[in-house]
């Protein structure tokens, strides 16, 4: 529970008694003095100056915007009070911050100065959270532990989350501040993360800023609990309601919250209520869904006015000394705008850079060059994938498994089997709820860990697209290098297993569209253990796909624990010289087969992508320079697959060396794959369908 006011230690402020109903309301009309919540007159007049920077450099940004100077704005009006409180309440540079984009009081507070907001204004080189890569407002300051920010809302939570968990494992005393509106209480995500903290009881304090409207929307519309403080129960979270309009209530409120997370007592959700004064953005401000009146009737409440008349009246400071300072942070606001305005823009050389922390270059290796293979058993892909997440788990103290049935079930194929006995607080059982789960994975990359994240079937991922694709693969670009995620994200994928339309999809490439996340495709045993080290160690996500019918039906050496297959490299699986399959996946070992089957018509060369993002370009196009004619085969649908790019690839650079168009085999343009098992077969592409498009390829 959240401690009143009159119960925080040598405080007796007086307050109005309070019906059950409202126990979880922080009240100080009738509060006595500032000193009884442990507040000198220092913090006050700190307090005060973080809510008037942040007023007057909302007011300049404004300015600019409507001189065409700044090309977009978020205002922050309206909300400085939750800012200094939630500042003034927390240990800057230790606890961790997730922030709303309307917090620019919140950054300020932190460490962050105008100067620096207004790089993020003009979009500047020197920009601390992008470097001129995003709207401003979308914040990022590693240095105060502010973790990077993006514009779908929610996104956050599960970061919060994550990294909450992490922290608890650690039994680290740092708790995890997550700012957000009332729109995003309607989002997924937001759900999500708080079942999650509830389960777990962890050290994190959600804050939604509630101004009631999500842009035009208002709350009646978003909610049908309009008291948002009240949907905390459903998650077993003490959930209290303040006024957002008071720094010194929203300190209560936090310091409290903040002091229960440190001693083992969980989660928090504080809604602080406030009002936003302009427009949701500089490009939205058309304000006609709020009448004049209601304005007017906020602005009469304003929290920066309300907080002046405290500090005069009781001694804090005098008008004189607070016009006075009014007047210094104009000059230094206007000064630090105009030094901001001359930095250089980003260079053009640099939009590609940090786009992936360990960027691979493919260089064509030694043709039939292999790593040396020291195996002391054989086994599946199944047993490789168990022994290699075993070996990670203990050599790797940072990492840590979750999925859903991961823990004593060991995993629907049994692929983490025995591990939750073994790591039971590092093997976790999550909820059925795969954006948050692949969430709480980035939240644990960012606080330092190396996540191994398991969806149960590829075919759910696609709910966890938008924190794959937006935050995932463009935290490290949108944060110039200042946050990466190193999170492994494994799923099964693939036909033949009688799975039907919801358990037999290919999902590679919806993901290797998109820079930023690597995208591996093992076969073999041996692979799986290269692969899966390397991937575990790489900085960046990787997408690990594992074919469901190579689980129990491939078997072969099984390398030494540590064994790694670098990614972006494909392998020359059996040489040739009259025509190159290229392939990846299951189909590796029928492409090997139909290789053998023509073996005393034609020369066959079998190269493994294995890596899908990035490719190994440089293999791919040797192999077809000296081959002259290629089959590429995948199980994924033709259209706009894996193999367009690599004939395109091949038409490009080179289309001289072809005797031959280049060829593509795979499934018709028909959703994967029908539960009768006669639908099945008509669409799997297997070995016969390989002989066949290769020998017609070859008498061309």
């Amino acid at each position: 529970m959240i401690p009143q006011p009159d119960s925080v230690s040598g405080s007796q402020p007086k307050q109005t008694p309070q019906s059950d109903a409202d126990r979880h309301i922080i009240d100080l009309s009738n509060l006595a003095h500032h000193h009884d919540l442990g507040l000198s007159d220092k913090d006050l007049r700190e307090m005060y100056e973080i809510m008037l920077t942040s007023r007057l450099v909302d007011q300049k940004i404004w300015n600019l915007n409507r001189m065409g100077k700044a090309p977009f704005s978020i205002s922050s009006s309206g909300h400085e009070a939750i800012h200094a409180g939630i500042s003034k309440a927390i240990k800057h540079g230790e606890d961790w911050v997730l922030p709303y984009y309307r917090d620019l009081g919140l950054l300020l507070g932190l460490g962050m100065t105008p100067y620096e907001a207004f790089l993020g204004i003009f979009a500047k080189a020197e920009d601390p959270n992008s470097g001129g890569r995003q709207m401003p407002n979308h914040w990022s300051l590693p240095r105060a532990r502010v973790v990077t920010g993006s514009s779908p809302i929610a996104t956050q939570l599960p970061h919060a989350a994550g990294i909450a968990y992490g922290l608890k494992l650690d039994g680290s005393s740092e708790v995890v501040i997550c700012d957000f509106g009332d729109g995003a209480t309607s989002k997924g995500d937001f759900h999500e993360a708080l079942n999650f903290a509830g389960i777990h009881d962890l050290p994190v304090i959600f804050i939604c800023e509630n101004n009631g409207y999500a842009i035009s929307v208002p709350l009646a519309m978003e909610s049908a609990v309009t008291e948002l403080y009240k949907k905390a129960a459903a998650y077993n979270i003490e959930g209290v309601r303040v006024d957002g309009n008071n720094p010194m209530a929203v300190y209560l409120a936090v310091k409290s919250a903040v002091e229960k997370a440190r001693s083992g007592g969980g989660a928090t959700f504080i809604e602080a209520i406030a009002y936003r004064f302009g427009p949701h953005t500089s490009d939205d401000d058309d304000q006609s869904y709020r009448s004049r009146e209601e304005v007017a009737a906020a602005k009469a409440d304003d929290p920066i006015i309300k907080f002046a008349d405290y500090l005069t009246g009781h001694g804090v400071a005098s008008d004189f000394e607070l016009l006075q300072l009014k007047d210094q942070l104009i000059e230094s606001i206007n000064n630090q705008a105009s030094l901001a305005q001359e930095v250089p823009d980003p260079t053009p050389d640099s939009v590609g850079t940090n786009i992936y922390s360990k960027v691979i270059e493919n260089t064509i290796p030694a043709r039939y060059e292999k790593p040396s293979l020291k195996s002391s058993r054989t086994g599946n892909v199944i047993e490789a994938l168990r022994s290699t997440m075993d070996y990670i788990l203990e050599t790797d103290p940072s990492s840590i498994i979750l999925g859903e049935d991961v823990g004593r079930k060991g995993g629907v194929f049994k692929a983490t089997e025995g591990l939750w006995a073994k790591y039971p607080n590092r093997v976790v059982d999550t909820p059925l709820a795969e954006s948050s789960l692949v969430g709480f994975g980035i939240g644990l990359a960012f606080l330092g860990k190396h996540p191994i994240v398991e969806i149960q079937f590829a075919d759910f991922i696609h709910s966890a697209f938008d924190q794959i694709v937006s935050e995932a693969s463009k935290a490290f670009y949108r944060s110039d290098g200042g946050w990466n995620v190193p999170m492994v994200i494994r799923t099964p994928w693939g036909g033949g297993v009688h799975g039907a339309l919801y358990h037999s999809q290919a999902i590679e490439v919806l993901f290797s569209h998109i820079p930023g996340i690597k995208v591996v495709v093992p076969s073999t045993p041996k692979d799986v253990v290269g692969l899966l080290n390397s991937a575990h160690l790489d900085p960046d996500p990787v997408l690990f796909l594992e074919h469901k019918k190579a689980y129990r039906m491939i078997s072969g050496p099984i390398p030494e624990p540590g064994f790694q297959v670098p990614i972006g490299q494909a392998e020359i699986v059996r040489p040739g010289k009259d025509l190159s399959i290229i392939t990846y996946g299951l189909h590796r070992h029928y492409a090997l087969s139909a290789a053998e089957a023509l073996q005393d018509e034609a020369d066959i060369e079998v190269v493994d992508l294995r890596t899908i993002s990035p490719l190994d370009r440089a293999t791919i196009l040797d192999s077809a320079t000296r081959c002259s004619r290629v089959l590429i085969v995948h199980e994924d649908n033709i259209s706009f697959g894996a193999g367009a790019e690599v004939a395109a690839l091949i038409s490009e650079h080179a289309f001289w060396a072809l005797d031959a168009p280049v060829k593509r085999l795979a499934s018709p343009d028909i959703p994967l794959l029908g539960f009768s098992s006669a639908i099945e077969q008509t669409l799997m592409i297997g070995t016969d369908e390989i002989v066949k498009a290769a020998r017609d390829l070859l008498a061309i």
